[in-house]
């Protein structure tokens, strides 16, 4: 049988105080090298962000049903987490058609029940302050959802390119002075795991170096819940394996 993923208590309790994550070295370095190339190999020179990978390509769809990642998000959850979506973040430096995220709550666009929803993201390269890591205002998930402002996040042409890109997110209207950001420091293989109400954020990579910040952000849900598909992410229920742990 498979080794059975364990989390320390004391990752548990951080998780469940802060609101989100970071375990190291989830992925290996010929793990990471394999999902950036299937990126690149299917974008071509259209970089920017994409939904759904999971979908279409190999070895995004084998990392979403992984069962060490299962693992890892029904104990920080205590249920049985179903993937449902992703979202994939090219962050190449000073790229037009990618620029940052405003201050926000996942939760917003898939309508779950409160702690439903989970983020589960993997690094795909070093990231810090420098080339726009994600930034976070911990425990912030414990006040719940949020009023905000709808944004735009693209624009298309007739064919469904991209032409314009906005900060992604539906922007929080007034974020809570008891809350600090804090810009987490990360390294390629990395895994985030975020509550859906925890406030989190990104700046455009404005690095002047050749640093991208290449980012996977898989969709979980709990099993049995309800949420909304959205128009363009289509989420939909993939099926997994019974809970381990």
């Amino acid at each position: 049988m498979e080794k059975i993923y364990k989390l320390d208590p004391k990752q548990i309790s951080f998780y469940q105080e802060n609101g989100y994550l970071i375990i190291k070295n989830f992925l290996s370095k010929e793990e990471v090298s394999g999902l950036v190339k299937e990126a690149h190999d299917f974008a071509g020179d259209n970089i920017h962000n994409y939904l759904s990978f999971h979908r279409d390509l190999n070895n995004f769809n084998k990392t979403i049903l992984r069962n060490d990642l299962h693992d890892i998000c029904d104990q920080l959850n205590d249920f049985r987490m179903i993937p449902i979506g992703s979202v994939f973040f090219f962050c190449k430096p000073n790229n037009p058609l990618e620029n940052g995220s405003h201050p926000h709550q996942d939760n917003y666009v898939a309508k779950a029940p409160f702690g439903s929803y989970f983020v589960a993201s993997i690094a795909l390269d070093d990231a810090d302050e420098s080339n726009g890591a994600l930034q976070v205002w911990p425990k912030s998930h414990k006040v719940g959802e949020l009023p905000f402002e709808d944004t735009k996040n693209f624009e298309f042409d007739n064919e469904g390119h991209v032409t314009k890109a906005y900060p992604i997110g539906s922007r929080v209207l007034d974020i809570p002075n008891e809350f600090d950001k804090l810009t987490l420091n990360y390294e390629a293989g990395d895994l985030i795991l975020l509550h859906s109400h925890i406030i989190h954020a990104a700046d455009k990579n404005c690095s002047d170096e050749d640093r991208w910040r290449r980012q996977v952000y898989f969709h979980f849900v709990r099993d049995g819940d309800p949420f909304w598909p959205g128009w363009n992410a289509k989420r939909q229920i993939m099926d997994r394996g019974p809970r381990r742990v």
